[in-house]
């Protein structure tokens, strides 16, 4: 959805709001390269073969030993049994929750190659608010600041599903939240969206994981950083092929919990390859936003971001084009967080609490049946999963006052061609024959990327 007046002159006037995200993504570049010089006229090679082993499915042993990770002041090892991290067990599958990175020893063998202007932009989390400087990044998004008086940061809490995102699209979208959150979750699972099993990246049973001692450095010393892990039971995605992700997602809203979370914190939910631009981050944390009013009734909470996309590269920017994700929700209005007496739970796809909302309960803002069964009085909803942050209607679309973006989308970022292939083949909205497909065919956005790669002509490229 483009935002008003969205026209390529006034998107080349705002070129300066873009100068954080452009620096912060200039690591990027050298590894994008090698992507786009695989898009120049290449087709995949026969490469039809997704290499799994047995343990890839991260099979549980059954009954397992329970134990919870250290509460004291001793560090939890970064080498361990999965079987023996504190666990969630749902009809749909398990969460077994690591370590966040305040509770172990980590590696500092990463080191962010910031340029100074980048260095100054993120140097801006004083405890204390600076109420004049709050007030004009409050009112660049026509907004006030709440509690002049005595004004306070509001909490911010990420969740996102975690499997082969590229490290570099990792790397940007921690630099622009660089100690901005409480906690950042994400979780792994054990498969993908069409139930094929894939390896654990984040988890490594012998030795300490890499991945995750890099992933735990990415947003800054501040936030606690964690990686939790997901096992369907599903046998099948029935009539839903994204079932497994929104399954997955609920583990974040655990997460949170075990983190802290209380009413008047803000939930956002988004996928690794998305962020809200930094300086809208602050704003929510400041502003007086209606959809973060005590007096929220749940019905339509959410606060949706205006994203701009960008195909394959930085240097691709899609035109007259905002994607409306990632989503956030005041504390009070969400599932393990809110108060489930004064809005109890609703009627849900899969066994009847998981998954989206049923038709008259809440789906699309129809809430006639959850009224009229009694499930809750008419002033209040019902409170918010994580599959509801990206698949239910009920919010409001915010940019900044001059329309440019409140987020940033890094789509479809891969290393390699091949990557590209797995995602199409195995995820969401699967194409079976995606291995045998030139890139180009695979979607529309990817047509986009190579067009982008050959200085072709293509009226969606900004």
């Amino acid at each position: 959805m483009a935002a008003p007046g969205d026209t390529e002159s006034t998107l080349s006037r705002r070129s300066c709001f873009f100068i954080f995200l452009l620096v912060s993504s200039l690591a990027l570049l050298y590894r994008v390269t090698n992507m786009e010089k695989y898009l120049i006229g290449t087709l995949n090679e026969n490469d039809n073969q997704i290499i799994m082993t047995s343990k890839a499915r991260g099979r549980l042993r059954r009954p397992p030993m329970v134990t919870s990770f250290p509460r004291n002041h001793s560090k939890h090892p970064v080498v361990y049994d999965m079987n023996t991290l504190e666990r969630k067990d749902l009809p749909h599958g398990s969460f077994l929750f690591g370590p966040h990175s305040h509770q172990v020893n980590i590696k500092h063998n990463f080191k962010q190659s910031w340029t100074e202007v980048q260095k100054e932009l993120i140097d801006d989390d004083d405890d204390i608010v600076d109420i004049e400087k709050e007030k004009e990044r409050c009112d660049r998004y026509n907004f006030k600041l709440a509690n002049e008086k005595n004004p306070k940061r509001r909490r911010l809490f990420l969740g996102s599903l975690l499997a082969n995102d590229s490290l570099e699209v990792l790397k940007a979208v921690g630099t622009e939240a660089w100690n901005m959150f409480h906690t950042v979750s994400f979780i792994e699972g054990n498969v993908t969206q069409n139930l094929s099993p894939r390896e654990w990246k984040y988890y490594d049973p012998n030795k300490p994981s890499e991945h995750l001692n890099t992933l735990y450095q990415l947003f800054g010393p501040k936030t606690k950083v964690s990686v939790d892990y997901y096992v369907s039971n599903l046998k099948t995605v029935g009539g839903n092929e994204l079932i497994t992700e929104f399954l997955q997602r609920e583990g974040s809203m655990y997460r949170w919990e075990m983190n802290g979370m209380q009413e008047d914190d803000i939930g956002i939910i988004l996928d690794a390859d998305e962020i809200f631009t930094r300086d809208f981050l602050r704003a929510m944390q400041v502003c007086d936003m209606p959809e973060f009013n005590s007096n929220q009734d749940c019905r339509e909470p959410k606060l949706i971001a205006s994203t701009i996309v960008m195909e394959s590269s930085p240097n691709c920017v899609t035109k007259d084009r905002r994607w409306h994700h990632p989503d956030a929700i005041i504390g009070k209005c969400l599932k393990q967080v809110g108060n489930e007496t004064l809005h109890p739970p609703t009627k849900r796809e899969y066994k009847g609490r998981h998954g989206m909302r049923q038709r008259g309960y809440g789906f699309e803002k129809d809430y006639s049946k959850y009224v009229a069964e009694g499930f809750g009085p008419k002033n209040t909803y019902p409170l918010w999963d994580a599959v509801d942050f990206r698949m239910e209607v009920g919010g409001n679309m915010r940019s900044k006052g001059d329309g440019s973006p409140t987020g940033y989308h890094f789509h479809n970022f891969f290393n390699n061609g091949e990557e590209i292939h797995v995602k199409y083949r195995t995820y969401g909205h699967s194409i079976k024959s995606a291995m045998e497909m030139p890139l180009w065919d695979l979607s529309a956005d990817l047509k986009l990327a190579v067009d982008c790669t050959h200085g072709s002509s293509n009226d969606q490229v900004l």
